[in-house]
């Protein structure tokens, strides 16, 4: 399941992969208190919606209709430590309580790509979730809630975490 590599019921655009061994927030980029997690996947993403040609859209319109789905059973666990830490110190900072909010991993990438379809993230094993989310993301294309999905799986192998990403339509009719 992790490639991501053979998803049912959809046509895969692109493909994307990230990963890191490091904790904190991604070098060279502003936090906006997201999860180190939230980085990885708006990476990948980036990388599948430039291989699928979604990247760039034109038009506003054009990304209102690109949906995100995450599916991680680690999600912002290390965020909620350090606001663990923190109350232990007697602090917690309101923006670092938002950026543990485990819908962050769906909604970064969203927001740093221009992406306004629907999203979801599924705090749970990919290898548990690829149904629901393949469920829900084909439901979306059919409905016409969203033209394209961004489908990213999460897992942390040895430490080091890695996310795979695809972008995907509804099949083209051959009629």
């Amino acid at each position: 399941m992790n490639s991501l590599g053979e998803v049912d019921g959809v046509e895969v655009l692109g493909r994307g992969q990230a990963r890191s061994d490091e904790q904190g927030s991604r070098p060279g980029r502003p936090s906006f208190y997201a999860d180190p997690v939230s980085w990885l996947v708006a990476d990948a993403i980036g990388q599948a919606a430039e291989q699928a040609g979604t990247r760039d859209l034109a038009t506003p319109a054009q990304r209102d209709t690109v949906a995100v789905i995450t599916m991680s059973e680690h999600c912002t666990l290390d965020t909620i430590r350090t606001l663990a830490a923190e109350v232990q110190a007697g602090r917690v900072s309101p923006l670092r309580f938002a950026g543990a909010n485990p819908g962050v991993v769906s909604a970064l990438p969203g927001l740093l790509l221009g992406f306004r379809g629907p999203s979801l993230t599924l705090s749970m094993s990919p290898s548990d979730a690829l149904s629901v989310a393949l469920i829900v993301a084909r439901s979306w294309l059919e409905d016409g809630h969203a033209d394209r999905a961004a489908i990213a799986a999460h897992t942390v192998e040895a430490g080091v975490h890695v996310v795979t990403a695809a972008v995907v339509r509804a099949p083209r009719s051959t009629a």
